[in-house]
């Protein structure tokens, strides 16, 4: 009879008590044990995560620019794995000692269940930043120059590419420039032309970026050796490719400094994309916004699909994804539309890509971004530059950036009539100006080094 009152009224079982405890240090490493009455314990299991999440904050607070353009960085990469990897640990290690506290896990226990639960729970959420880190690693190793096969992807085909033209001190303030090719890629289509050809200038500084558009039918440009290419500019990447006793620099290095040659700079690197991969990288960003500053209004448009549907787009701001904004750069045979304001248009574009990037969203689009970059871009940036490569472009002030497009009567004159049909002829020294002006005039291209041409 003495004993009774003590089983109902003294403390409640230790099952739910165990879970409590745990599913506080499931919350944060420490709560539990401080719940328990082990503050020592609580201390101790605490203090590395609050000094861990403070230099987190911090790191982000005053330069979280840098830290995005670390996810471009292997070593970044690895680091970040290392810590979600201890961090791990160290919450298993909280939830369960908080657990063992009260009760001893055994099967017929619905704390233990509760708690195993916990842990399961723990693992997925460090599973998944580990996914991804090591998923941005195999994508910029697929992507980079140094990793994987080193070769371009199957979409380009034009083999493999060569080492970049020197290194910019970029740190030290040298300005890097880069040539970005979109390859006009289709079902019906057998080559794979340079459509769109577009030098990027960065200033480390952030004040004097520049973008220079060369337009695709640029008939006679220099060679590395000083001879003329006797045909349209955007066939050369792959002209000299399927001729390499001429080309001994390959289509990629011929059309780098073949462009170099044009403008009085080096080119340093290389990217390309193609269409489908444009597509999928503006739709894993969620878009782009867009002033159209004129209607464009193109009934002749065929699509990426291969099919004519035409695009007609009125004046004003757009939200525009993935599949208009690839239309709103290809297309070209509207009224008071051609190559020359679609370049501009290009130049746009890529604009507010790298603003939709740089504010703040890299993150959240980073899993669909890993996934649209792989298989579409490659570019011959070596692979432990890109962090410091994409801390330029991020650092380049947009409201400064200086933006051509090389067309006639400025820059060319127009040929309708030749035997090659519809031809620019350049204006090399007019060309030349604009590119010392502009890009620092740099002129340090590749040697011809055999490289004759037709």
């Amino acid at each position: 009879m003495d004993d009774a009152p003590a089983q109902r009224y003294g403390p409640p079982p230790s099952g739910p008590r165990a879970s409590l405890a745990a599913f506080l240090s499931f919350l944060f490493p420490g709560l539990g044990q401080a719940y328990n009455g082990e503050a020592g314990l609580a201390l101790l299991l605490a203090a590395p995560v609050v000094i861990l999440v403070g230099l987190i904050v911090l790191v982000l607070a005053i330069g979280s620019s840098q830290v995005l353009a670390r996810l471009f960085d292997f070593r970044f990469l690895i680091g970040l794995i290392v810590i979600d990897l201890v961090l791990l640990a160290w919450r298993l290690i909280a939830v369960m000692q908080a657990h063992g506290h009260w009760a001893r896990p055994t099967l017929r226990s619905r704390a233990t269940w509760a708690t195993t639960l916990l842990v399961v729970l723990t693992l997925g959420m460090h599973a998944v930043p580990a996914y991804y880190a090591v998923k941005a690693i195999d994508t910029l190793d697929t992507v980079a120059l140094g990793g994987g096969s080193g070769n371009f992807h199957d979409s380009f085909g034009i083999g493999r590419l060569p080492e970049p033209s020197g290194q910019p001190d970029i740190g030290g303030g040298e300005r890097v420039n880069i040539l970005l090719v979109g390859v006009d890629s289709a079902p019906s289509r057998t080559t794979q032309l340079t459509d769109t050809m577009l030098v990027v200038s960065l200033d480390p500084d952030g004040t004097a970026s520049a973008m220079v558009s060369v337009p695709r039918d640029l008939y006679g440009a220099p060679l590395p050796d000083g001879k003329p290419f006797n045909r349209k500019l955007n066939t050369l990447m792959v002209y000299a490719s399927a001729h390499p006793d001429a080309f001994p620099l390959g289509g990629v290095g011929t059309l780098k400094a073949t462009i170099g040659k044009l403008l009085g700079v080096r080119i340093h690197y290389f990217a390309a994309i193609n269409m489908f991969g444009f597509k999928e990288t503006v739709d894993s960003i969620g878009g782009v916004d867009i002033t159209v500053l004129r209607p464009i209004n193109d009934p002749t448009y065929w699509d990426e699909y291969d099919r004519q549907t035409g695009f007609y787009l009125k004046a004003g701001t757009y939200h525009m994804n993935g599949h208009t904004a690839l239309a709103f750069v290809r297309s070209r045979k509207g009224a008071g539309d051609n190559d020359f304001t679609r370049a501009d248009r290009q130049q746009q574009l890529l604009t507010a890509i790298r603003d939709k990037l740089t504010a703040g969203n890299l993150l959240l689009a980073l899993p669909g971004l890993l996934d649209a970059v792989k298989n579409t871009i490659a570019t011959d940036v070596p692979s432990g530059r890109l962090a410091e490569l994409a801390q330029a472009v991020q650092g380049a002030d947009m409201s400064q950036l200086k933006r051509i497009v090389l067309q006639p009567p400025e820059y060319m004159r127009a040929d309708p009539f030749s035997t090659a049909g519809y031809i620019l002829i350049p204006d090399l020294d007019a060309i030349r100006a604009i590119g010392e002006q502009l890009l620092g005039g740099e002129t340090a291209t590749p040697s011809a080094e055999g490289s004759v041409g037709p």
